[in-house]
């Protein structure tokens, strides 16, 4: 009798049993062993970037097995086929130049070296605000620094929507960032002594501030235990509240919240509103500009008398606010379209599988990044010199360039360099029109054509770093100013 058809009866009425036979051709340990125990067995031989693959095997239901037909291979499993998701390396590595460019700009001496290793509108020896035009490569930092932290807004919060987030979570974590950059620039303003004067006890201050910070901001790492660290942590956030306190007391003053370091409330600022604008206008550019749009007009009407100059220089708590900061936006829009730029770049990648088949040979990309990079000097040294029309005519050149060497783009990055480079064309060209207004460019006070030209000369450096690392897949050279500039 066949144990093939389960309908029939054996001897007494009693149905015959099913018989499963067991698989073949060494299959059997598949059957009874699960996948994701063969994968915990034997990740501890594999090397963690291979075992990463499969850390969330253990998560999802085992698969049903199909045998492939003859002669035919079957598929990798999703783990080893679905594409790595890219990251930005190129804006890490930009902004990681950019702090060391800041840190190597702290240390240098008040006076004694070449005018040009100085902030422009504070020429040594006194280092007090002139009325200059112009700007140094030190002036590049700041406005370059705001620009590659709104570039990286978008990366982050997409993570956050992808994960489900509510659109409360997010402006409350949004809210949540700009409290703790106020807390750390007031806790900068009460250790540094760049506001407390270079004498015995501010360095002293200056040590315990710097322990304190490092108590309060010092991300857990994975292999750390989460209880000692949030004792840790807690203590550090008591410690804190305690020397702005008391620590004034030392140098004959009280706690003010005046006695900050105002950049960083500034990039908080700037973090708080592009958060919130990038996830409202998010599908929604032409909005997003209407806003870039009302700030330039509020920056111009607040040069006149009226309402809007009184609104303008005015809050109550200016030590943490003033609508005097939305001039801001103007390098950090931009920063937020390179954002989405990047992000459709890594979407557009992960649709393709990660596959590259550019239209660009290395000599293209390689005169890409000569271009770019030759921005920066004609830049900061024709405004240095303020020579406007043969840095206007060498930039447009330049840009017209690029243009053409861009042409044609192909795969994912080469869009992504061509639209990045587009747009850093527009805001350099926009930067250096407006250029003979309010007096020439200055980065103290602000001005509308240093934010514009900063949003461009760095956009070129950016579309360098990412030609280099994601093009030409030369990302070693570079891993240092990556790991600095890691967020």
């Amino acid at each position: 009798m066949s144990h093939d058809e389960p309908g029939n009866v054996g001897p007494g009425g009693a149905p015959d049993p099913i018989v499963i036979h067991p698989q073949s051709h060494g299959e059997a340990d598949a059957v009874t062993v699960p996948a994701n125990k063969l994968i915990d067995r034997r990740r501890k031989n594999l090397p963690p970037e291979i075992a990463e693959l499969f850390a969330d095997v253990e998560s999802r239901p085992e698969p049903p097995r199909h045998q492939p037909p003859q002669g035919t291979v079957s598929p990798a499993p999703p783990e080893l086929a679905a594409a790595v998701p890219k990251r930005a390396y190129a804006l890490d590595a930009l902004r990681g130049l950019f702090l060391l460019s800041m840190t190597f700009g702290f240390s240098l001496p008040t006076q004694g070296l070449p005018i040009w290793m100085y902030h422009r509108q504070f020429p040594p020896p006194s280092g007090e605000l002139a009325n200059i035009a112009g700007i140094s490569w030190r002036d590049l930092a700041y406005g370059a620094f705001l620009f590659t932290m709104s570039a990286a807004l978008p990366l982050t919060i997409s993570r956050r929507i992808d994960k489900g987030e509510t659109e409360i979570a997010i402006v409350v974590a949004a809210i949540r960032r700009y409290v703790v950059l106020v807390f750390f620039a007031l806790l900068i303003g009460h250790s540094n002594t760049f506001f407390l004067g270079y004498t015995e006890s501010a360095r002293v201050l200056a040590i315990i501030g710097f322990v304190i910070m490092a108590l309060v901001f010092t991300r857990r790492r994975s292999d750390w235990s989460e209880s000692r660290y949030r004792l840790v942590n807690r203590a550090g956030w008591l410690l804190a509240i305690v020397f702005l306190a008391l620590s004034p007391l030392a140098y004959g003053k009280t706690f003010s919240f005046q006695r900050n370091d105002d950049i960083i409330v500034g990039l908080a600022f700037a973090s708080l509103v592009g958060s919130v604008l990038w996830y409202f206008t998010r599908d929604n550019l032409p909005a997003r500009l209407g806003v870039l749009g009302a700030a330039i007009a509020l920056f111009l009407g607040a040069k006149g008398g009226g309402w809007v100059n009184d609104w303008w220089w005015n809050s109550p708590v200016a030590w943490a606010f003033q609508p005097s900061m939305f001039v801001l936006l103007t390098i950090v829009v931009p920063g937020l379209v390179a954002g989405d730029v990047l992000l459709r770049w890594m979407r557009d990648s992960l649709e393709t599988g990660g596959g590259e088949r550019g239209r660009w040979g290395g000599g293209r990309t390689l005169a890409l990044i000569a271009t770019t990079i030759a921005v920066v000097p004609v830049i900061v040294v024709g405004l240095y010199q303020r020579e406007l029309a043969i840095t206007t005519g060498a930039s447009a050149a330049l840009v017209i360039m690029g243009l053409f060497i861009t042409w044609g783009a192909g795969s994912p990055t080469e869009r992504m360099l061509a639209s990045l480079f587009r747009w850093g064309g527009a805001w350099l060209m926009i930067g250096l029109f407006l250029e003979p207004f309010e007096g020439g460019i200055h980065k103290v006070p602000d001005t509308l054509t240093y934010f514009f030209t900063i949003a461009g000369v760095t956009l070129m450096m950016l579309v360098a770093f990412a030609a280099f690392i994601d093009k030409l897949a030369w990302r070693r050279p570079v891993n240092a100013l990556i790991d600095i500039g890691h967020n």
